[in-house]
């Protein structure tokens, strides 16, 4: 009796530690979702930033480029 109550317990382990398994998987697998959220929102940030960034070199450029125009004239 004794002997097929610890084969019980040792059967009964091996649903837990895969539970537990799988729960750790889980909890990675959604901070690591949290995390490329982050990251997105990052590079979205910054992606405006360059844009902005890139309109204002060209507008620039234009204005160089007209004020040497007008320079030569």
């Amino acid at each position: 009796m004794e002997a097929e109550m610890m084969n019980l317990v040792s059967l009964l382990a091996i649903p837990a530690a895969a539970g537990a398994a799988y729960g750790g998987v889980k909890a990675g697998l959604n901070g690591t979702r949290e995390t490329l959220a982050q990251m997105e929102r990052i590079v979205s940030r910054l992606d405006e930033k360059v844009d902005t960034h890139g309109e204002r070199i060209s507008r620039t450029e234009v204005e160089i480029a007209h004020l040497k125009s007008r320079t030569r004239d």
